[in-house]
């Protein structure tokens, strides 16, 4: 679990440190929202077993905290930083964010910190990644329509 907490956690908030000074209030905008979201595919993911990670307990998503707080709303504020800084359209953004976070995960998998299952493959993950960061960019677009950002 103390892999978890410095990899998952530490790391992220360290390089979120730059975020944080750089936009506060649209990461205090985001990054809850960014974690409901992770808990909840999370959660999902647990219950129809399509996967797991260690260290295992009985409560499946323990052993997710760290990511749940740390490596998911960084990167989504990092999205949305993105978004407000540049001129991409969002649905590229949207997709090479998709994509750092199946790589992070599929280092997750590589050793074997994050076990598949049920059919579920690191395709599927890209897709999982993608569907959140969609569901997150519909509250950052209803977001912007009624917070100033």
């Amino acid at each position: 679990m103390v892999f978890n907490i410095v990899v998952a956690f530490v790391i992220p908030w360290l390089a979120g440190i730059f975020l944080v000074k750089k936009d506060f209030r649209l990461f205090l905008l985001i990054a809850p929202f960014a974690a409901f979201v992770a808990v909840i595919f999370d959660v999902l993911g647990f219950h129809f077993d399509f996967w797991r990670i260690d260290p295992e307990y009985d409560t499946e998503p323990i052993a997710a905290l760290p990511m749940y707080f740390g490596v998911y709303p960084i990167l989504t504020g990092y999205l949305f930083l993105t978004l407000e800084r540049q001129s991409f359209h969002p649905f590229v953004v949207i997709l090479f964010f998709s994509l750092i976070t199946t790589i992070i995960e599929g280092i997750g998998v590589w050793i074997h910190l994050v076990h598949y299952s049920n059919g579920w493959t690191i395709y599927w993950t890209y897709v999982s990644y993608f569907l959140a960061y969609i569901v997150c960019y519909g509250y950052y677009r209803l977001l912007k329509k009624y917070v100033p950002l």
